[in-house]
């Protein structure tokens, strides 16, 4: 008797460890995301196709859904100094039905990174 109530609360717990290091594992890609995609838009100076694209290799590399990936970068051109914010954000549905009880059927992710722009105009070397 004492060991299937122990045995059902360790699966539980076990689950919802898993379910819990998923989460962290999206929030730490999705900071990574940013700050990468934040580097290479302040090199190229905006919102270039390369910037998303090196976003969507290190979110599709962790397994995130890059339809559910949202990008946001502003602005989408920049001159030299000006200041370029590279926001994400991603829905994550838990799995362990202790966890949905928690944070609920879905938890927006939301990662940001600021930096600015080292492109310069033509002209300006």
């Amino acid at each position: 008797m004492e060991f299937v109530l122990t045995f059902g609360l360790v699966v539980t717990l076990l689950l919802m460890t898993i379910d819990l290091g998923r989460w962290l594992t999206a929030d730490l890609v999705l900071t990574m995301a940013a700050r990468e995609g934040a580097r290479r838009a302040a090199v190229a100076g905006g919102d270039f196709p390369e910037v998303r694209e090196r976003i969507a290799e290190l979110t599709g590399a962790a397994r995130l859904a890059g339809d559910r990936v949202d990008v946001s970068i502003r602005p989408m051109r920049a001159r030299y100094g000006t200041t370029i914010t590279v926001e994400l954000e991603y829905p994550f549905r838990p799995l362990s039905p202790m966890l949905l009880a928690l944070a609920g059927p879905e938890v927006t992710l939301h990662a940001v990174a600021i930096t600015r722009s080292e492109r310069l105009a033509p002209g300006d070397e």
